[in-house]
This record gives C-alpha cells, structure tokens and sequence, in this order.
C-alpha cells in the first residue's frame, strides 16, 4: 500500500486559473491532480537559472543631476563651434559684398 500524501492548494481570486487547468488536463487526457503533479515535477526537475554574475550586470544609469552636468558642457562646445563656424561664413560673405 503506498503512502497518502496530500497538498492542499488554495486558488484565492484565481477561478480562471483553475479553469484553465482543467481544461488543459482533460486536453491532455489526464485528471487535475495527475496534470498537477505534472507539472510540479517538471519544475521540480528543471534546473534553475544560474544568477548573473556581478560583473555582467548591466551598471545602473546615473542619475539625471550627474549627466546635465555633462551635456550642457558638450552643447555648450557644440554650438560655440557651429557658431563660429556660421559667423565665419556670414562674415565672409560680408567682405565679398564689401568688396
């Protein structure tokens, strides 16, 4: 005689859950408790996944007061060069016209 185990299993809130999974048991021919045990085991029997190391975790992004810093420096460079560039040109054409 074997042993009787039981877990009892609460679905709180979870009747389509429970629907679901008769469903698919009577799909596959097998009653709830059997389809159930079934997958417990298939879970049981999978190995986890191994953790990500720390060194390939992505590094959090800083925070948005670390980077303003940092843009309105590059911006700032940024548009005194096109600026020069532009009055360089617009002072040019100024000579030719001059001229």
């Amino acid at each position: 005689m074997t042993d009787r185990v039981q877990l009892n299993l609460r679905l709180d809130g979870r009747r389509d859950l429970l629907e679901t999974i008769k469903e698919v048991a009577a799909a596959e021919g097998l009653s709830v408790n059997a389809w159930v045990i079934k997958a417990l085991e298939q879970a049981a029997n999978s190995p986890a996944p191994a953790p990500i190391a720390k060194s390939e975790q992505i590094p959090a992004a800083p925070a948005i007061s670390d980077i303003e810093p940092v843009l309105d420096t590059l911006l700032d460079k940024k548009l005194d060069t096109l600026l020069a560039a532009k009055f360089a040109g617009i002072e040019e054409r100024l000579g030719k016209l001059r001229a």
